[in-house]
């Protein structure tokens, strides 16, 4: 097995990629892989490789419009060049594929290495990590560095988790319901402490910044204070614990993109369970 995240800093090393600029040239990248990009009218699919021996083609539906999905759909299908010939020689990837941050799967997913390829090979450790820990976590913060990468900015934000010390997690919502979530690792240890828990496929609480928009009401896209019980499920932390909401709408996608800061001790003291 070739994990996604040494094969793609393997590129990276061969191709002797020293700069966050010689990352923009990823058609380029692609063609020094053997891979050859095109953009035409696909049935049923966002992006397709074909490869015979080493040398493939990447074709990326022109129905994706956004350069930054453009790319990260290059990348997914690089992804599956360098580490899954041996499984198939040709990969017919559709949005959903593309999109599959909803679980951290332990089974083997063809297409969420891919995903994990891709975000390593656009938001390589090397650049990114360091500016994970510049100043406080913000949506604004992913946004520049999304910007910066020219990744979108769901990719970003998941990426950020990784190399982010604070506790904090990233929740898309959709129709007003939560689909999926991630957490960086402080936040997986405060809660295992604390018995943090957010329910996916629940219903938002009405109280969210996040909620305001499948209610038709203006959103506050600043960080804004909010009670812990308004996102977690009852757990062992206190009743006045709070965190730090920040979500910013995606009309295109009927969704919201949310940042969960937990940026003050919130676990009970045992004396309150007295």
């Amino acid at each position: 097995m070739v994990f996604p995240q040494y094969a793609a800093e393997r590129v990276l090393d061969e191709l002797r990629i020293v700069g966050v600029e010689d990352l923009q040239l990823l058609d380029v990248i692609a063609l020094e892989r053997g891979a050859v990009v095109m953009y035409e009218s696909l049935d049923g699919a966002e992006a397709r490789l074909v490869a015979v021996d080493r040398r493939a083609i990447i074709t990326v539906s022109t129905l994706v419009e956004n350069l930054r999905r453009r790319r990260f759909s290059v990348g997914h299908e690089l992804g599956h060049l360098e580490m899954h010939l041996k499984h198939s020689r040709m990969f017919l990837c559709t949005g959903r594929d593309i999109d599959d941050w909803r679980e951290q799967r332990t089974d083997p997913n063809l297409e969420q290495e891919a995903n994990d390829f891709a975000a390593t090979l656009l938001l390589p450790e090397r650049f990114f990590a360091p500016l994970c820990k510049a100043t406080e976590p913000s949506l604004d913060l992913i946004d520049e560095m999304a910007e910066t990468f020219n990744v979108s900015l769901t990719a970003t934000a998941i990426r950020y988790l990784k190399f982010c010390d604070e506790a904090c997690a990233i929740v898309f919502s959709q129709g007003g319901h939560i689909k999926w979530f991630r957490s960086s690792g402080e936040f997986k240890r405060i809660g295992e402490d604390t018995h943090l828990f957010i329910d996916v496929r629940s219903k938002l609480d009405p109280i969210t910044p996040a909620a305001a928009f499948f209610t038709g009401r203006a959103m506050q896209d600043r960080p804004k204070r909010i009670g812990a019980s308004a996102w977690f499920e009852p757990g062992n932390y206190r009743s006045d614990a709070t965190v730090l909401e920040q979500s910013w709408s995606m009309p295109n996608y009927d969704a919201v993109l949310t940042l969960l800061w937990i940026d003050d001790d919130i676990e009970r003291d045992d004396s309150q369970w007295l």
